[in-house]
């Protein structure tokens, strides 16, 4: 199901870098969750 023609650099990079964007957030969240439960 890949496409024939590569996707333009720029897209890729955008999606790498919402990937690592999203990923640091998720890790952020469950820190700051994580940090909550343990303080109570």
């Amino acid at each position: 199901m890949a496409p024939a023609t590569p996707l333009p650099l720029w897209k890729r990079l955008a999606w790498f870098a919402a990937i690592w964007a999203g990923s640091i957030l998720g890790l952020g969240a469950v820190a700051t969750l994580l940090r909550f439960w343990l303080k109570s």
